[in-house]
């Protein structure tokens, strides 16, 4: 894919190189814009069916082409950071609470501050020193599916003058509701930052817990619920009829980029 490039950058979470998969507008290379940038977790799973844990990826490239050729949306850089083994490590400050733990049979979380500070201190710094970003903070989003929506959050609520835009699909704040809205309430978000939350109604089809599509919905909801006590005024909210996948999350990816360019389907 010619307008997608690979990087590499040095994170302490796991002391090895990680995989940047930076996705440039059409004629990058023969214009002399700067570009707005949208930050995305799961990198593997954004632009290749390929490179995607499920088979099925976010489908960016197709969707940018179709909105820019309708003449709907702007020219933007998505970068993709990959995660890793220690990918619920990575995306999430606070350990699994006890009530949890039967869900993923371990104790696990805790590297999110790293990963956050890797995101916030080194990704975004050498995105924009070696590609032409549009620096600002009006410019520069953040957003993630599941643990990914989790530390997107804490990320937008812990740096709050970096990334005005915050994407949240399937919010998994399950993992540890309590630590994740205390942080949250009691962060100094900026009234000008933007939310949009997707959620399904059919993120889970475990048979074992059969109230775990109504945790997932109460996640977003709390969420917003939340947000709207801490005076964002810009908060887009969508429930769909949708499971836990990337199938799910291309379909609503269409409306997510047009609320980033400030428009409605």
């Amino acid at each position: 894919m010619k307008n997608l490039v690979l990087e590499s950058l040095y994170i302490e979470t796991t002391q090895s190189n990680r995989t940047l998969r930076v996705l440039l507008p059409e004629g990058y290379n023969e214009s002399k814009a700067n570009y707005p940038v949208l930050y995305m977790h799961d990198g593997q799973n954004c632009f290749e069916d390929k490179t995607s844990f499920s088979g099925h990826s976010w489908g960016f490239v197709q969707i940018i082409k179709d909105l820019k050729k309708k003449g709907l949306i702007e020219d933007l850089i998505v970068v993709g950071i990959d995660n890793s083994d220690l990918r619920l490590f990575e995306y999430s400050p606070w350990e699994n609470k006890n009530d949890i733990v039967k869900y993923e049979k371990l104790k696990v979380g805790g590297m999110g501050e790293l990963y956050a500070d890797f995101v916030v201190n080194q990704v975004k710094p050498f995105i924009d020193k070696n590609y032409r970003t549009l620096i600002d903070y009006q410019s520069s989003s953040i957003a993630g599916s599941s643990m990914g929506a989790y530390i997107s959050c804490y990320i937008a609520a812990k740096y709050p003058d970096i990334f005005q835009n915050v994407g949240v699909f399937s919010l998994s704040s399950w993992f540890n509701e309590g630590d994740f809205l205390s942080f949250i309430r009691q962060a100094n978000l900026r009234s000008d930052q933007r939310y949009f939350i997707s959620i399904g109604d059919c993120e889970s089809s475990d048979p074992k817990t059969p109230k775990f599509n109504e945790i997932y919905l109460n996640n977003s909801r709390n969420l917003k619920k939340l947000l709207i006590e801490k005076n964002i005024m810009d908060l887009c909210f969508i429930e769909t009829h949708d499971i836990h996948n990337e199938l799910a999350w291309r379909k609503v990816l269409p409306s997510f980029l047009l609320w980033l360019n400030k428009r409605s389907m």
